[in-house]
């Protein structure tokens, strides 16, 4: 995607970031914040149409949130291009939280290639340039993926670009907290780990596999290999006197 350099000669509406972060801070559900956040969203840049894609723990899209986007439109690309061989426009592509610099990038489609994506989805909606940004959990993975549209022929802003910028960190960190208070999470912050005779390596696995994490996912988001996340794996049901995984996560979360 195109990224667009800070310029810090821009005016940037600090009050209206402080109220608008302020105001998501007080949603205590993560739909109802997403919602709050593209409601304020729409006072600090200007778009037509927007979504929001809710991820599981295996970066699988488990809802969503369209405004002002026919839910076809989504369905269409959920099923079909999102899961494309090449992998161009897919939803994350392996994103890894990088905590000093905020995910937000920009891309203007006329300057994309005639692909079939570009010609029968982008096009037919009308849709000129797109920004999106993402908001990540404890792991570092990303759980919320935002997609503003523009349909009139004109691009984002760079004191938009910039407002958002410094907004979307403190968004993330709010964000967070949603998973903090999941019960899954609770329960593994609980585990004794110093009783169970794992490795530090065993531990974090563990710790993934019993917060619903994949173990192809695992060996993505820790950059081992599939075979060597399955022996860990296969240790930790060893030493935990467990034969599969749901026995794992009865002997560690009861």
């Amino acid at each position: 995607m195109e990224g667009m350099k800070m310029n810090t000669n821009v005016n940037i509406p600090w009050q209206k970031i402080y109220e608008f972060t302020l105001t998501c801070g007080n949603m205590h559900d993560l739909k109802a914040f997403c919602a709050e956040i593209l409601a304020g969203l729409g006072n600090l840049c200007d778009f037509d149409q927007s979504l929001v894609y809710f991820l599981d723990g295996n970066g699988k899209v488990c809802n969503q949130y369209l405004h002002n986007i026919d839910k076809q439109w989504s369905t269409m690309y959920l099923e079909y291009y999102s899961k494309s061989k090449t992998g161009y426009y897919s939803l994350v592509k392996n994103l890894r939280e990088n905590p000093a610099k905020p995910t937000i990038n920009i891309r203007a489609w006329k300057k994309e290639p005639p692909t079939e994506f570009v010609s029968n989805y982008i096009h037919p909606r009308g849709v000129k340039y797109s920004l999106g940004f993402a908001l990540f959990d404890l792991n570092g993975k990303p759980r919320t993926l935002f997609a503003l549209d523009k349909t009139k022929d004109e691009n984002f802003t760079e004191t938009e670009f910039m407002t958002l910028s410094l907004a979307v960190p403190q968004l993330n960190n709010l964000h967070k907290n949603f998973f903090t208070q999941q019960t899954s999470r609770q329960a593994v912050d609980q585990i004794s780990w110093e009783t169970t005779n794992l490795t530090s390596r065993e531990i974090e696995i563990a710790n993934l596999l019993c917060q619903g994490i994949s173990p192809a996912v695992i060996s993505q988001s820790l950059y081992i290999s599939q075979s060597t996340t399955n022996k860990h794996i296969a240790h930790i049901y060893e030493k935990m006197h467990v034969s599969n995984l749901q026995e794992l996560l009865v002997r560690l979360l009861a």
